[in-house]
């Protein structure tokens, strides 16, 4: 009896570490292409910015915090850090705000309309992002589209123009990460029983309680996801800021090109990478953080 008992333990043993091996396993073709496409480049990466700089080389083999003191120490690069990261914020709360609007009003209409806001949220994905840039440029200089109009209704005087201001490289930030927005919050708004909004209004709350006491807990984890999404777009993008806004508007993704292409710096650019790779893993993990609270919290 006690050689047989000895035999269950040992197999229900080895089935408890199948089973908690058996998703590493799964995963491990996955984890290995990751590592290999994106951990080898981004520990490369870390290690050239590590590097000296001589001009006219791109770089001397050494070891120097050189560079990472320069972006806290000199205002040109720490300006150009703290102007992305605000410029970026600002981005993805207004892409929230309208995602999860336009999200919520589609999630609302019935089959036969769904498909049409559908396709409008998905139509920017379908438009290169040069001709997007292009398209922007019709509408924000003084003989542009928006100056017509405004012209038009009485509501201005003379042409004005929003080309080149920060305000241009905003909206345009805004309209590149809106759809992953809308569609992520989407996604989230189909997994909510709907019956629980019919709920809540035939006990008599408001429209305003339902969304607060209801929608809004239940999509919060959506809203988290969505908004570091948004954040890490904008974080990286460089063509719309540098087309849109003015000569002044270095962000960082400008200042990588320059210190690679321009001043042959490539350890700094590297620098200024590392950095973006570590703004984008902080926001992701306090995305799961918070997802994982949440999901705590409803269970």
């Amino acid at each position: 009896m006690t050689g047989e008992a000895a035999r269950t333990e040992s197999a229900a043993s080895r089935i408890r570490l199948i089973e908690r091996l058996s998703p590493w396993a799964l995963m491990a073709p996955a984890l290995l292409i990751a590592l290999f496409i994106f951990g080898l480049p981004t520990l490369y990466m870390l290690r050239m910015s590590f590097n000296e700089h001589e001009y006219p080389l791109h770089y001397v083999p050494g070891f120097t915090f050189e560079h990472y003191a320069r972006l806290y120490n000199d205002p040109h690069f720490f300006g150009a850090i703290v102007r992305t990261i605000r410029l970026s914020l600002m981005a993805a709360a207004c892409t929230l705000v309208i995602g999860y609007s336009f999200a919520l009003l589609a999630w609302f209409q019935p089959a036969r309309w769904r498909l049409m806001f559908l396709a409008l949220a998905a139509s920017p994905l379908l438009i290169s992002e040069i001709s997007i840039i292009f398209g922007w440029w019709m509408f924000f200089p003084n003989n542009g589209l928006l100056s017509y109009a405004l012209v038009s209704s009485g509501l201005v005087a003379d042409k004005v123009s929003l080309m080149y201001t920060e305000f241009a490289a905003f909206v345009g930030l805004v309209y590149l990460t809106l759809p992953f927005c809308f569609f992520i919050l989407l996604s989230v708004f189909d997994g909510i029983d709907r019956r629980l909004v019919d709920a809540s209004s035939d006990l008599g709350a408001k429209p305003f309680s339902t969304f607060r006491e209801v929608l809004l807990p239940l999509t919060m984890s959506g809203l988290a996801v969505a908004f570091s999404q948004s954040f890490i777009w904008s974080m990286g993008a460089y063509a719309t800021p540098s087309a849109l806004g003015p000569d002044t508007l270095w962000t960082m993704g400008y200042l990588v090109q320059e210190q690679m292409l321009a001043r042959r710096n490539w350890p700094m650019a590297t620098a200024l990478a590392m950095v973006l790779v570590i703004a984008v893993a902080t926001v992701m993990v306090f995305t799961r953080s918070v997802m994982t609270k949440r999901r705590s919290f409803h269970a």
